[in-house]
């Protein structure tokens, strides 16, 4: 039996009947998958489940595994490398058919009574190369990352994963990239300026005005898995951009997962508190931006209206990843514990993460 448009009789049965139960119901099926082996696709309804879709006014039933191709099957213009793709199923005239697109509406050709985004995927900014024991190996430039796919299903609770993978490690969605943008304007995103020069607490509230956050030590850990490890960024100087880079060995800077420059490239802010010995007294001293101050063993009364670069305290937040000039020093497990919240540096950055939905 194939994909094909039901009735309204025919839907309200299967809305009413054990369609639900078996897929809708169950949080483990998804309704987008890799595909077994082309790079270049992704299947949809891989189990052959009963899935009912409303396009418009029209119900459609998905009841065959389908492939779909970032090449073949894009609405306009060809695949490209580091972008984020979407999924629809739409009606054309009667006939469900599936078709990826740059476009976060609906795509060329259709509109929204005549389509219905399903999911989506990205794409790789640079192919991997050979990397033996690596989950990405042999993976080109514009090839699908795997773990990038997700559906109505499976996605971030933000509800907008461009620029992420999931990891199943640490179970959270996570930015392909290191942040760039401020505020609302914050992205994950290939070759955007990377943001730099900012407190924890500014990265923080970066990650809440788009419903991310940073991660924890024991996340960073996992999601860098399968980056370089005790190596640098090739040159030994600030990328200033996002993705694509290779290490002094020429060996892509790529996790397992697919998340770009974790090592040796910026260290990277984590959640995670811990502390440095300063000296014998504490004080107060007020945070930046006039909202409060913090009590804590400085290294000496820190004086000043406001605490800066050069007031050090006990409390310190952690950073991960090592930064572009450190080779022996940096790696997925690497951790500075020496820097308060108030800290800002050009090689200091971030990288955020979401739960799933």
């Amino acid at each position: 039996m194939a994909n094909r448009e039901v009735t309204k009789d025919v839907s309200d049965n299967i809305i009413a009947g054990a369609v639900l139960g078996s897929f809708w119901g169950c949080k483990e099926q998804r309704i987008i998958e890799a595909h077994a082996s082309d790079k270049t696709k992704v299947t949809v309804n891989k189990g052959g489940y009963y899935i009912p879709i409303l396009i418009g006014d029209n119900f459609f039933l998905i009841d065959t595994a389908t492939h779909v191709s970032s090449v073949d099957d894009i609405d306009t213009g060809a695949v490209a490398a580091g972008k984020d793709y979407y999924v629809y199923a739409c009606d054309n005239s009667g006939t469900l058919v599936f078709k990826t697109s740059l476009a976060t509406t609906f795509p060329d050709g259709f509109d929204a009574n005549t389509s219905r985004k399903l999911g989506g995927f990205h794409t790789l900014c640079v192919g991997v190369g050979t990397i033996a024991g690596h989950t990405l190996t042999g993976y080109a430039a514009k090839d699908i990352l795997p773990q990038s796919i997700w559906d109505l299903k499976h996605r971030a609770r933000n509800q907008n994963n461009a620029g992420m993978v999931y990891d199943p490690k640490s179970r959270i969605w996570v930015d392909i990239y290191l942040a760039s943008g401020t505020g609302a304007s914050t992205l994950s995103v290939n070759g955007g300026t990377i943001s730099d020069t900012r407190n924890w607490m500014d990265f923080v509230d970066d990650g809440g005005a788009v419903g991310k956050r940073l991660l924890t030590d024991g996340e960073f850990q996992m999601i860098a898995a399968g980056s370089n490890e005790e190596t640098n960024i090739t040159g030994s100087a600030d990328p200033v951009t996002t993705g694509g880079h290779v290490d002094t060995a020429s060996r892509r800077m790529i996790s397992n997962i697919g998340c770009e420059d974790c090592t040796g490239v910026l260290w990277q802010w984590l959640a995670d508190s811990a502390a440095f010995y300063r000296g014998t007294t504490g004080y107060y001293g007020n945070l930046p931006g006039g909202k409060g101050s913090i009590f804590t063993v400085f290294t000496s009364d820190p004086g000043a209206n406001e605490v800066d670069n050069s007031d050090y305290g006990m409390e310190v937040k952690l950073l991960a990843g090592d930064v572009w000039n450190h080779a022996a020093r940096a790696g997925s497990r690497s951790r500075e514990v020496y820097d308060s919240r108030w800290f800002k540096h050009a090689a200091v950055g971030a990288r955020f993460g979401c739960e799933p939905l």
